[in-house]
């Protein structure tokens, strides 16, 4: 009697304790952020982009590293070790509503395999968020989007 007893005290607090976690806030903003080719392909396209995150852009002038930090184009390797120590292509980026946009200084070359990746840890979060929950989420560390140009 007693062990059965012991048990439903055991399946009590069990369920008291499960019931009090809470549920982790989703990070929709990076999840959102689309990554494609302008029309012409001339360009590659960083579309929904958070109001807040113009707003930032527009009222800073960041340098060619700062924005390299934040979303870049890189020449694609098949050598998947050196993938991640490839330099990024100079060029110049501009700002839209909802959208960045970076223009290479030499025309994407046909055929050959590129990617862009925007790095979204810690950066596409509202700093009220980070009080309300009181955590910086810190996964996905990038989105990527890889392509090649047929002109």
């Amino acid at each position: 009697m007693k062990l059965n007893n012991l048990f439903h005290i055991f399946i009590f607090f069990f369920l008291v304790l499960s019931s009090c976690s809470q549920e982790k806030p989703k990070d929709s903003t990076t999840n959102d952020l689309l990554i494609g080719l302008s029309a012409d392909s001339a360009e590659v396209v960083l579309s929904r982009v958070p109001s807040f995150i113009i707003d930032e852009f527009r009222a800073d002038s960041l340098d060619n590293i700062q924005w390299v930090n934040f979303f870049a184009v890189y020449k694609d390797t098949t050598d998947q070790e050196m993938r991640d120590f490839q330099p990024a292509l100079e060029g110049t980026y501009t700002i839209a509503e909802g959208t960045v946009r970076f223009k290479p200084e030499t025309e994407f070359n046909p055929g050959i395999p590129y990617f862009a990746r925007c790095y979204t840890k810690m950066l596409l979060r509202k700093p009220e968020d980070i009080i309300s929950t009181r955590k910086i989420f810190t996964t996905g560390d990038f989105i990527e989007f890889k392509f090649s140009t047929d002109k």
